[in-house]
C-alpha cells in the first residue's frame, strides 16, 4: 500500500488547508484553530478526528458524498451572499500602467506609448 499524499490548497483564518488522498478516497484536513473546529463541525462532526502531521495539528473530515454535497451548497449560497452585497466591488478590472510589463504567448512585453 503507498502513503497517503498531503495536498496544501491554501490558507483559512491563517491556518494551512488541504487534502489527504488516501486508498478509499480523500480526506479534507484543516489546521486546527477555531474557525478550523467550526468548519470541521458544520461538515461531518461526527466523523471528524484530530489528527498529527510533524508538528502541526489538523482536524481531518473524510471528503463522502453527504460532505461534497454539503460543499457545493456552501459554495453556492456563499457566492450568492457576496453578489448580493450592494456596496461591494464583486470585480476589480485593472489597467497596466505604461512601461509595466506584460506577458503575451509566453514572452514579456513592454507596454510604451504609441505615436499618433
Amino acid at each position: 500500500m503507498t502513503e497517503p499524499r498531503y495536498f496544501s490548497l491554501g490558507q483559512l483564518a491563517g491556518g494551512e488547508m488541504g487534502v489527504l488522498h488516501t486508498l478509499p478516497g480523500q480526506d479534507i484536513l484543516i489546521q486546527d484553530g477555531e474557525v478550523a473546529r467550526r468548519l470541521a463541525a458544520l461538515l461531518d462532526p461526527e466523523a471528524t478526528a484530530m489528527i498529527q502531521r510533524g508538528r502541526t495539528r489538523f482536524l481531518r473530515v473524510p471528503h463522502n458524498r453527504d460532505v461534497d454535497v454539503l460543499l457545493v451548497e456552501l459554495i453556492d449560497l456563499f457566492i450568492s451572499i457576496r453578489y448580493a452585497h450592494s456596496s461591494l466591488v464583486q470585480l476589480e478590472l485593472t489597467l497596466p500602467t505604461l512601461g509595466e510589463a506584460q506577458a503575451v504567448d509566453g514572452a514579456a512585453m513592454l507596454l510604451e506609448p504609441t505615436e499618433p
